[in-house]
């Protein structure tokens, strides 16, 4: 995997690649970190790369503070190619990772027949001299015949034989371990005709193993999925409930921690990988619950702050924001705090916004459809409110128009 960085400041412009086998990198104006930039406002240690499963990831080295990506202050951002990373008067474009094409090791053994042969072991044996008599051929030919008769007779009725059920088995065990698990699975069910006693019981537990790892393999999208949101909860904590717990962000986390368990909770406790993400969101959720006081009512400080800490992250959830004190304001009409949080987060919304569609509009004349794409995607996903909707969808309808 080789990834670089496009470093553009007064100096110029520089790429600096990013050790591949490095699992985080830092940047800062310290000679011994890994990317040295210096200049005004650039902290000794400022920023880290971490490597992730999918990628790589940027955040600041100072606990609670935030990196400025794509114009929007953000706790930390999982990095796509392109991505704009500012730094005062510096700019850093993060120039994507450029995955190598997988290379495919082929089994270059002996490889395992589709259906188990039947290996004729009576076409082996040693040939009879013939004799002067002229009944021994006869009789060889007829007994070459009733064994092959016989054969047939054995294959067409599905048996294993001439070889074992525990010989295949042991097929099927190998061809497991060489990443083939359908084919595993129709060698097992072939051997299980005819398997008995601690042969069959050791076809079935091979079976039921093949069969967990095919749904862990086809849930694992899932548990990524999981695993992301489970990493921007802990983020919260990191950021509203590392020194003093109040009850607005309690309150708020432990909602997030049950809509969390809510999407996640069957799969990550069918999966390996999932149980300790499920084990550690349940540790923390107990640890917040008393603070969060959930037996009360909401009060505008509780609202409040819920509609604000959906916008301080990787995206801003207006729609989510708007709706909580939407449905607060509807139980309590009138209340003048709420009323006004709601406008001046309206306010606030619409500038963001502008803003966003502007860097759609340098996408788009840049030729970056793939990345104007994502940007689009999520601005309809988390923040399109429907009095801003006509202008996100002017951006999408020159997106579609070009290809």
């Amino acid at each position: 995997m080789a990834v670089e960085i496009e470093i553009t400041g007064p100096g110029g412009v520089r790429r600096v690649p990013v050790p591949p086998q490095a699992a985080a990198i830092e940047l800062g104006s310290d000679p011994t970190t890994e990317v040295v930039v210096v200049g005004e406002g650039i902290l000794p240690r400022h920023l880290r790369f971490v490597r992730t499963d999918g990628g790589h990831r940027v955040e600041p080295v100072r606990a609670g503070a935030t990196v400025r990506v794509g114009g929007e202050d953000l706790f930390c951002k999982d990095l796509r190619a392109g991505d704009v990373i500012e730094l005062g008067a510096w700019r850093l474009r993060w120039l994507g990772d450029r995955q190598p094409a997988p290379v495919v090791v082929a089994d270059r053994g002996r490889r395992a027949p589709s259906r188990p042969t039947v290996e004729r072991a009576a076409g082996r044996s040693r040939r009879l001299r013939p004799r002067r008599s002229s009944w021994l051929p006869a009789i060889a030919v007829f007994a070459a015949v009733l064994l092959a008769a016989f054969g047939l007779y054995r294959h067409f009725r599905g048996s294993t034989w001439p070889a074992s059920p525990k010989h295949y088995v042991d097929l099927a065990r190998a061809q497991f371990g060489n990443s083939e698990p359908q084919r595993a699975l129709d060698t097992l069910s072939f051997a299980l005709r005819e398997a008995t006693g601690p042969v069959r019981e050791e076809a079935l537990r091979l079976e039921a193993d093949i069969r967990r790892v095919q749904l862990q393999t086809a849930e694992l999208p899932k548990v990524m999925t999981a695993r992301s949101e489970h990493d921007l909860l802990f983020g919260f904590v990191g950021r509203y409930l590392r020194e003093a717990v109040e009850r607005p962000a309690a309150r708020e986390f432990v909602r997030c921690c049950d809509q969390w368990l809510e999407r996640h909770r069957d799969v990550c406790q069918r999966h390996t990988e999932g149980l300790p993400l499920l084990a550690a969101i349940e540790s923390e959720r107990a640890r917040f619950l008393g603070a969060a006081a959930l037996d009360t009512p909401d009060t505008a400080a509780d609202v409040v702050f819920a509609a604000r800490s959906r916008l301080r992250f990787q995206w801003r959830d207006y729609r989510g924001a708007m709706a909580r004190l939407d449905d607060f304001l509807r139980r309590h009409p009138g209340l003048a705090d709420v009323e006004r949080e709601r406008a001046q987060l309206l306010t606030e919304g619409h500038e963001w916004l502008l803003g966003k569609l502007r860097f759609v509009d340098q996408l788009l004349a840049r030729g970056e459809r793939d990345h104007a794409e994502r940007e689009l995607q999520q601005l309809e996903r988390w923040s399109t409110l429907p009095e801003w909707a006509p202008l996100v969808a002017e951006r999408r309808q020159r997106l579609d128009a070009g290809r």
